[in-house]
């Protein structure tokens, strides 16, 4: 009996060493607020999905969107493949979700998607739709959108199993007026809930002559938003520095503004707007702005005072502000908790720069986006935030 009792005792002292060990492994790694108090992070690549880990008769062609289930397994939304590829948490591959045409679950350009519990929403860019999937992939719902109610241009989950929408809509009856963009919420099965907020901006201005086109605004205020992991809705419209906490039920919550110094827009920076825009013509794509964009283009003085939002893994507000020097403003960011109180602004270390578009998907100290190496070819990127 004695023996029986010692042995008893011994495995409740290991269980408990155990069990301090975890929780010490799990106390002594650093939040994400702690690492942004430092100044300075290191992005450190951790895993890479390329066409490799593919079957061999399948192809990444153009990945827009990135999106992940309760269990981890990875979803990315292939426009030019028409489909969405599905990979484990390790990054093996398991299967297509889709494919090309116009029936149910079927798809012509899939765009931005968002997975919230176990309905995967879709914009259907060529198809003019939102569609709701299950996670095999099955067709739940879809919803046809027509050119008068605008255009998805972001979905993010919510934790009770709602998505909201960015929508970006055109006046085509009246193009002299500027466009609108809200914030939608809507239930997994498409039922418009609520407008949570509308801003009218000016992405775009119209010319009648020489040609009726669009007219490009450079540097123009927009709205930027994400979602925190609680729920929390973030929107900043950049013609200030101040931004909003909402909750999809309440609406706005709080607000918080930071002090920024204006950067002026320079010579060099509208040499470069020209030279990144593209026409077509009877010779085909040309590089560049042709003389009448360039001529019916008006610069602001300075830039907006940031350029994207995003929140991460644990809530906190990331700000990326223009600087004045054009290769900084990637190479750092404002940091905010998650009551909009200031942390700190962070410099980031390395080649790597912080990619802050609407591919980026923050899970705990990791975030994933959507790369292309130096020949151009599409890979998935899973890199590690360190000090």
């Amino acid at each position: 009996m004695k023996n029986k009792k010692l042995i008893s005792i011994i495995g409740i002292l290991i269980a408990l060493s155990v069990s301090m060990i975890i929780g010490s492994t799990s106390s002594d790694q650093k939040s994400l607020a702690d690492t942004y108090r430092t100044g300075k992070i290191r992005l450190i690549k951790e895993l890479t999905i390329d066409d490799k880990s593919l079957p061999q008769d399948v192809f990444f062609e153009s990945l827009v969107n990135l999106a992940f289930d309760a269990d981890s397994n990875i979803y990315v939304s292939d426009f030019r493949s028409n489909n969405i590829k599905m990979f484990d948490s390790s990054g093996k591959f398991v299967k297509t979700l889709g494919r090309e045409g116009q029936g149910p679950g079927e798809f012509q350009g899939p765009y931005y998607m968002s997975i919230s519990k176990d309905r995967i929403a879709v914009y259907d860019l060529r198809n003019r739709r939102i569609s709701i999937l299950k996670l095999d992939g099955e067709l739940s719902k879809h919803l046809q959108i027509s050119i008068d109610e605008g255009r998805p241009a972001k979905i993010r989950p919510l934790p009770n199993g709602d998505f909201v929408f960015g929508m970006e809509k055109m006046y085509y009856k009246d193009l002299d007026k500027p466009q609108e963009y809200t914030i939608e919420i809507y239930s997994p099965e498409l039922e418009r809930k609520k407008t949570l907020f509308s801003q009218k901006i000016w992405r775009n201005r119209y010319i009648r002559v020489p040609n009726f086109t669009n007219v490009p605004q450079p540097f123009a205020a927009l709205v930027y938003w994400d979602v925190s992991p609680d729920g929390k809705i973030i929107i900043g419209f950049s013609e200030s520095y101040t931004i909003e906490i909402h909750d999809s039920e309440k609406g706005k919550l709080s607000s918080f503004s930071h002090p920024y110094e204006p950067v002026k827009i320079t010579e060099q920076d509208k040499k470069t707007w020209f030279a990144q825009m593209t026409s077509t013509g009877p010779s085909g794509v040309t590089q560049g702005a042709p003389d009448y964009i360039v001529k019916n283009t008006t610069f602001p003085k300075h830039k907006p005072p940031y350029q994207h939002i995003m929140a991460d893994s644990e809530g906190n507000i990331l700000v990326f502000p223009y600087q004045k020097d054009n290769e900084k403003y990637i190479k750092s960011f404002d940091a905010f908790d998650p009551q909009g109180k200031f942390i700190g602004n962070v410099q980031i270390e390395g080649d790597v720069t912080f990619p802050y578009f609407n591919w980026v998907n923050f899970r705990e100290h990791f975030f994933w986006f959507i790369e292309q190496n130096e020949e151009g070819l599409y890979r998935i990127a899973k890199y590690r935030i360190s000090d």
